[in-house]
């Protein structure tokens, strides 16, 4: 049984066609192999950028402990240096009242002090006042005794 030629001819056709399929199908596995390789370089890529991402995101958060530590520290020193601050402020406080009294008590003294003086001063005026008064009255009665003509008349 010898094909004929209508069957030969089909089956040609069909080799040929089966022969485009095949070309096709390699041309396909050849794109999706590229397509596979620029798949695994890209998920090469993305790896690489979320283990550096993971590494940032460790690095910012190190950092962030750290500034809140600081954060803390700076707020202890503040918080010691404001105390301190406030401490100073009463004791220069205290001080300048116990100065202030001190000089009050000191004015007070040296105020009664010269009130004995100024009535002292006063007391010795007074007394050579009324000398000064005796000499001058003294003076007036002996001169009002004493005859002037006749003195006068010695001087010449």
């Amino acid at each position: 049984m010898l094909p004929d030629e209508k069957e030969v001819q089909d089956l040609k056709l069909q080799v040929g066609l089966l022969n485009k399929d095949v070309s096709l199908t390699n041309q396909l596995c050849d794109k999706l192999s590229e397509s596979i390789t620029k798949i695994q370089e890209l998920n090469v890529n993305v790896m690489q950028m979320i283990t550096l991402h993971q590494q940032k995101h460790e690095q910012h958060e190190n950092t962030e402990a750290e500034l809140k530590e600081d954060i803390k520290e700076l707020h202890s020193r503040i918080t010691t240096v404001n105390r301190e601050i406030h401490d100073r402020i009463d004791q220069v406080e205290r001080h300048i009242t116990e100065r202030i009294d001190t000089l009050r008590s000191d004015l007070i003294k040296h105020k009664n002090e010269d009130k004995g003086n100024i009535v002292e001063q006063f007391a010795e005026i007074d007394k050579w006042k009324w000398m000064l008064l005796g000499g001058v009255l003294m003076a007036g009665f002996l001169l009002g005794k004493i005859d002037l003509i006749s003195l006068l008349g010695l001087l010449k």
